[in-house]
């Protein structure tokens, strides 16, 4: 199990990309990441979805990106590496002041697209994404079959009708769902 926080701290792109290098373990199961206010971008969040994509015995990830300037190149990459990690059971994603808009929020969601994710806390704040992002979210949960606790935050963003009917249909569609919980403002 990997633990670290980085929180109000000078890391730019240039430590970023290493220390995101330095996650590139195949045997690492547990990641606990929390990056918060810092000047990292784009460069640092591909530099993780490469590295975490290579995380093939990972069955928990917990990461947290917030106060940063990453944004869709960060969000396609990390959904790029969701997708390639067979284990994944448990997911807590956390996005907040961020420059994703639908671009790389489209791609993130499809990532979660894994039948074997059980437990998904997801968390995206004061971002540019809206039902484009929601709808993908919403077809990408419905294929969680094995789904059992679900927490969803999508607060100051352009979500509106459309994906609160994907993610409606979603979570009907879920034959295991025991805990929800759904904050959409």
């Amino acid at each position: 199990k990997a633990f670290l926080t980085l929180s109000n701290t000078k890391l730019t792109d240039v430590g970023g990309r290493v220390l995101s290098a330095g996650l590139d373990r195949p045997q690492l199961k547990d990641l606990d990441l929390r990056i918060r206010d810092c000047e990292i971008g784009d460069p640092t969040g591909v530099a993780l979805g490469e590295a975490l994509s290579k995380c093939l015995n990972m069955s928990s990830l917990h990461l947290e990106m917030s106060d940063t300037k990453i944004g869709d190149e960060s969000g396609i990459s990390l959904g790029q590496a969701l997708r390639s990690l067979p284990k994944i059971e448990k997911a807590f994603l956390t996005l907040s002041n961020t420059k994703l808009t639908d671009v790389g929020g489209r791609v993130l969601s499809a990532g979660l697209d894994r039948p074997q994710l059980k437990d998904l806390d997801l968390r995206i704040r004061d971002c540019e994404i809206g039902d484009p992002t929601g709808v993908a979210l919403g077809e990408a949960l419905s294929k969680c079959l094995n789904m059992s606790s679900l927490h969803l935050e999508m607060s100051d963003t352009k979500i509106g009708d459309e994906s609160g009917i994907s993610l409606g249909q979603a979570l009907r569609s879920l034959p295991k769902i025991e805990k929800a919980f759904l904050t959409l403002s």
